[in-house]
């Protein structure tokens, strides 16, 4: 394994101080070692807008940029690729994990695609890549580093799991009373006419872990929970009830349009925040300097409150469940969750797929 300290001195060593990060479970070691040694980093809400940012401090700079992202949302990043980019050749340094290495079911589901086609997406999009290696780490970075330079065009390390070794932080956890899984499970007890869409990660999971009811358990496709559930609430009667988590719900912030044009009476979104991304390890999300309860308001939900304990939630959950819509739970959370097994080990997706449909059928 790679030392954080020894792979991050590798990058110093090439004049890479300049880093912009989507977080990845296969980055935790080494994203943790970089905040806790106060690097230059920045974690914006999508992979696109992190190119984008890079891209911007290349052209102020004329020193290169490190974007750090996992293999699936480097789809975020094709618009800018190619229509900023590689027109405008501006050169990045891609720093990409590789999710679903081995092919189909050596990872979680939603990793299966990515992670059997990377090197073929890689070569059709013209990025030269290396696949880093323990022993010949330090060579494949220089290397990276002159085609760069020689090219004035994006080049790829690519990052397998195992690669970085342990790196221990102790993070500043917040404090509330409500962990997610108690706060779902509360909805849930309550909300029984209504269907579930929770996000990839802990919140689906949790969902799962507290009642296994016929939701969409989204696994994976981050960022894209609430306008799923749009399209499914303009199309039912029922009550829709999202859980998203924060770091997922800033990602494509601009579905609120959606919800304010048309106006979706019974939709329930609710935020499940702790203001970290939970299941990487723990990077600040930056929800803490924002007021989602204003937002909601501008984007003409009717029904807003912020959770901090169990009995305001009970009164609000049952509120608006006989309310008209939109509606939005902005609930704080801790980080103490007992984190259940994945949904995907009892169901396939297509599974919750047809569950799903069924439920709205009935």
């Amino acid at each position: 394994m790679i030392s954080p300290k020894d792979f991050v001195n590798e990058l110093r060593n090439n004049e890479l101080d300049f880093f912009v990060e989507v977080p990845c479970s296969i980055f935790k070691d080494l994203l943790n070692y970089m905040w806790d040694n106060n690097l230059r980093i920045i974690n914006p809400v999508n992979e696109g807008v992190a190119l984008s940012i890079a891209s911007g401090y290349y052209t102020a700079t004329k020193k290169i940029p490190v974007v750090m992202m996992q293999n699936s949302g480097f789809g975020n990043t094709i618009n800018p690729l190619t229509s900023l980019n590689q027109i405008y050749n501006i050169p990045v340094l891609y720093l990409i994990s590789w999710r679903g290495f081995g092919g189909k079911g050596k990872d979680a589901p939603e990793h299966d695609i990515m992670g059997e086609s990377l090197e073929e997406i890689l070569r059709t999009f013209k990025i030269s890549y290396y696949i880093l290696e323990e022993d010949n780490y330090k060579e494949q970075i220089e290397k990276a580093i002159k085609a760069i330079k020689l090219t004035s065009r994006p080049v790829a390390l690519i990052l397998k799991k195992g690669m970085i070794a342990p790196y221990r932080v102790e993070n500043k956890k917040v404090n509330h009373k409500l962990s997610r899984l108690d706060a779902i499970g509360i909805i849930k007890e309550i909300a029984k006419d209504a269907v579930f869409i929770s996000s990839t990660g802990y919140p689906s999971r949790d969902s799962f872990q507290s009642k296994d009811t016929n939701d969409f358990y989204m696994l994976g496709s981050m960022g894209h929970t609430l306008p799923f559930g749009i399209g499914v609430a303009l199309n039912t009667r029922k009550k829709v009830i999202i859980f998203d988590g924060d770091g997922s719900s800033l990602m494509h912030l601009g579905s609120l349009i959606t919800v304010a044009i048309q106006n979706i009476r019974n939709l329930i979104y609710i935020i499940l925040d702790n203001n970290v991304h939970d299941s990487t390890g723990g990077q600040p999300t930056g929800t803490d300097k924002i007021n989602f309860e204003k937002i909601m308001e501008s984007f003409n939900f009717r029904n807003i409150a912020k959770i901090e304990d169990e009995d305001n939630l009970r009164d609000k959950i049952n509120n608006f469940i006989k309310k008209d819509g939109p509606s939005f739970l902005h609930i704080m959370i801790n980080q103490e969750s007992k984190i259940g097994k994945r949904v995907s080990d009892d169901y396939s997706c297509e599974d919750i797929k047809n569950r799903f449909m069924k439920e709205l059928e009935k």
